[in-house]
């Protein structure tokens, strides 16, 4: 699933003729005041990032002059928004409004089905509204076959008294168009909260819509980025690499997320962060729970599996040892079919460019562990090549255990952190 921002989000509104208020995304202050210029006082200064509850949480001001622009903008772009950094800021006619609601398109799973979804009380709350008062929330399940018609939705907020006649016909044109932006773009959610009443017809004043990951191939008119999920946080540049790997070329596949991309989380718990590629995600996890307690966090997740061809075993190489700040790097394969010589090709080639001053030897603790079909003809193939003769290199068989493969990255480690200290 790839998640726009909500700038991008209203440009697809925009699209399929959902009225949004005039807005520019800016990333500095000179910039924010140029907005400010074109659009005119009260404003609305917007952080564009991948959370919900912006405005409880600061993310969300008004500026009614110069001043608090200014104010606003210097502390956004500074300060994180639940942990996320601000990049880029969304500078935003203040829109008078009548009352504020909330429209939806989304796949239930249990109807396995589009399902439209209003409620008049939309807003900063609408997750305690969904659970506190779920009568006020009407919902009208889609036949995608046949779609949705405009007295479908008027018929769906028949229910809703706080609305006027015109106000219905307005907001069921809404969520008409909110469904074939829906469909038309291979959406999961497609959500308006909260969509204003204003005297010159509803306005969304904030958007977000979820696209189909596996659908973004067929939508290059959105621009965006191919990446493997990355939660809340804006996909990483080695991400987005990485997710292009498999682009046009379906023999195997790499998944690649960075758990740690900073080095945070690995420096907050004191653990030593390495790079790491495993052969099925069981054997990730397996292989993290053997690692973690000795100390080394993996700062990435990869799964190279379902037979990738060498080529994308040398790519994603190159982008997991792209990292900085990785004290090491493991490799490990499950027994399966994977052609384990394709593999190892991948991976000597991305060591000799990465590392052409001794070879193709990494100098940093390296573990490869070889298990299942032409796992033999991999470890000849490292041998062959000087990889596994590299004095921080040690590569394994199929009679490895993960715990034994742990185990043996530690004691490199700690030969290498001892030599460091020795030499420093």
């Amino acid at each position: 699933m790839t998640r726009l921002l909500e700038h991008q989000g209203k440009e697809l509104l925009r699209r399929f003729k959902i009225p949004t208020p005039e807005g520019r995304i800016v990333g500095s202050l000179e910039e924010a005041h140029e907005a400010a210029r074109q659009i005119g006082y009260p404003l609305l200064v917007k952080a564009q990032v991948y959370t919900g509850k912006r405005g409880k949480s600061g993310g969300v001001r008004p500026a009614e002059n110069e001043a608090e622009l200014e104010t606003a903008v210097r502390e956004m772009l500074s300060t994180p928004i639940r942990g996320l950094l601000v990049e880029s800021l969304l500078i935003e006619q203040l829109i008078p409004l009548r009352r504020e609601l909330y429209v939806a398109v989304t796949a239930d799973p249990s109807l396995r089905q589009p399902v439209l979804i209003f409620c008049a009380n939309g807003g900063v709350d609408i997750e305690e509204t969904f659970h506190d008062r779920p009568e006020t929330v009407l919902r009208l399940p889609v036949d995608i076959l046949r779609g949705v018609y405009l007295y479908d939705a008027l018929n769906l907020l028949r229910d809703a008294p706080e609305l006027s006649s015109r106000d219905r016909l307005e907001v069921a044109q809404v969520l008409c168009r909110l469904y074939e932006l829906y469909r038309a773009c291979d959406a999961k959610l497609a959500e308006i909260n909260p969509l204003a009443l204003t005297d010159n017809g509803p306005v969304a004043l904030d958007a977000r819509i979820d696209i189909d990951g596996d659908a973004l191939g067929r939508h290059p008119e959105l621009s965006l980025a191919l990446a493997e999920e990355a939660g809340e946080r804006h996909p990483t540049r080695l991400e987005q690499i990485a997710a292009t790997i498999d682009q046009g070329d379906h023999r195997g596949t790499v998944h690649f997320v960075q758990i740690d991309p900073d080095l945070s989380y690995a420096r907050q718990h004191q653990k030593v962060p390495i790079g790491f590629d495993c052969v099925g995600a069981g054997v990730s996890l397996t292989m993290m729970d053997e690692l973690v307690p000795l100390g080394f966090y993996p700062v990435n997740f990869c799964d190279s599996s379902g037979n990738p061809v060498a080529s994308k075993l040398y790519r994603i190489t190159r982008v997991i040892f792209s990292q900085p700040g990785i004290a090491g790097y493991v490799f490990v394969s499950c027994v399966s079919s994977q052609q384990l010589d394709n593999t190892a090709r991948g991976i000597i080639k991305a060591f000799k460019e990465l590392f052409p001053q001794t070879g193709g030897q990494p100098d940093i603790p390296t573990v490869l562990a070889f298990r299942g079909a032409w796992d033999e003809e991999a470890i000849r193939l490292l041998a062959d090549h000087g990889i596994s003769a590299g004095r921080w290199v040690r590569v394994l068989g199929r009679e490895a255990t993960e715990q034994e493969v742990a185990e043996t990255f530690q004691a490199l480690h700690s030969a290498w952190v001892a030599e460091r200290g020795e030499a420093a």
